[in-house]
């Protein structure tokens, strides 16, 4: 195997455990940030592919435990 595409695979591998030690971490930023780039990706004029790339990475909405009162919305769905 080459060295540059061992240098590749290696760099994936760092890059990966990064993202999963910043979610484990700092959750919020994390969000933070995924949420930007899907953004950024998503804005007008942007090819279909990005847009489609940025919808994939829109993170999940998170609800505030303070709507219902109940700690989340699994119980009466207002928040959906």
């Amino acid at each position: 195997m080459s060295p540059l595409l061992q240098s590749l695979i290696v760099i994936a591998i760092v890059l990966a455990c990064s993202l999963s030690l910043l979610r484990r971490v700092a959750p919020r930023a994390a969000w933070q940030v995924q949420a930007r780039v899907s953004y950024f990706l998503e804005r007008d004029g942007r090819p279909a592919w990005l847009r489609r790339l940025g919808q994939s990475l829109r993170p999940p909405m998170q609800a505030s435990a303070a709507a219902c009162g109940t700690g989340g919305c699994n119980t009466c769905n207002g928040c959906k």
